[in-house]
């Protein structure tokens, strides 16, 4: 790993939640602290959602330099044999969390290798892996020691072929209302869009091109596409909700 490596936190949950991790990964590096800038990506992953994490976790991944590690945690299953707790080069990046199909998008993006974490410490809480037992694998992987904690697993045995490439719903809702959707921009055909309410969405390359209040979908930032409204909440202007199916139309 390089001096500069950065370790970016991806998570379903909040304070003080976060801040524990964070703890512990101070620890766990010492005096390299400075060397690996903690980064905050998503504190607020859909709760419990797996497949909506797998998109958007792979989306944002591209956004970080080779040699970030990534702390993730969306593990409904903690502390059970659901899963098992390891970690994924892929991309030029570490992914460490559950084997639970969170990375399954990132090594559909990026041909990876898979790991099993084989290192225990010596208190595991049984609903707390993200502090225990991930942020102290992490940190030993920023340090250049993961062969210390890790032994290479066959991938297969993890993947999840149950996830599409492409989830038409809704899996994240911005403090503006614009609401991302787990479609890439890229698998839609110039003649489809969306239908709300019946009513198809036009399709825009940013908030201006349209007039003020009104609904449209645009590729955003990490190419998928989004239902926004210019200068207006879009989830209010439309009453869809976290999880709501998209109607992909053509016109």
């Amino acid at each position: 790993m390089t001096a500069a490596s950065p370790i970016v936190l991806f998570c379903d949950f909040g304070m003080p939640y976060t801040g524990q991790m964070k703890g512990r990964l101070a620890q766990e590096l010492g005096c390299a602290m400075a060397a690996h800038p903690t980064i905050d990506l998503f504190h607020d992953v859909p709760a419990q959602d797996v497949q909506a994490g797998s998109v958007l976790l792979a989306a944002h991944a591209a956004d970080f330099p080779e040699d970030s590690v990534f702390v993730c945690v969306v593990d409904p299953g903690v502390g059970t044999d659901q899963r098992r707790p390891g970690a994924v080069k892929a991309g030029g990046r570490w992914f460490v969390g559950p084997l639970n199909g969170l990375f399954e998008h990132v090594l559909r993006r990026w041909s990876g290798e898979v790991f099993e974490i084989t290192w225990c410490p010596p208190n595991l809480s049984s609903t707390f892996h993200g502090r225990d037992l991930f942020s102290p694998v992490a940190a030993r992987i920023a340090l250049g020691r993961g062969a210390e904690v890790l032994s290479p697993m066959n991938g297969d045995k993890v993947c999840r072929a149950d996830f599409d490439d492409d989830i038409a719903r809704v899996i994240y809702i911005d403090n503006f209302g614009n609401m991302v959707t787990g479609i890439r921009w890229n698998s839609l055909t110039k003649d489809q869009t969306i239908e709300v309410a019946g009513v198809p969405l036009v399709r825009a390359n940013t908030f201006g091109d349209v007039e003020s209040g009104q609904l449209f979908i645009y590729e955003n930032a990490v190419g998928l596409l989004e239902i926004a409204a210019n200068g207006a909440n879009a989830q209010k202007l439309t009453g869809i909700c976290l999880n709501s199916s998209i109607k992909i139309i053509k016109v």
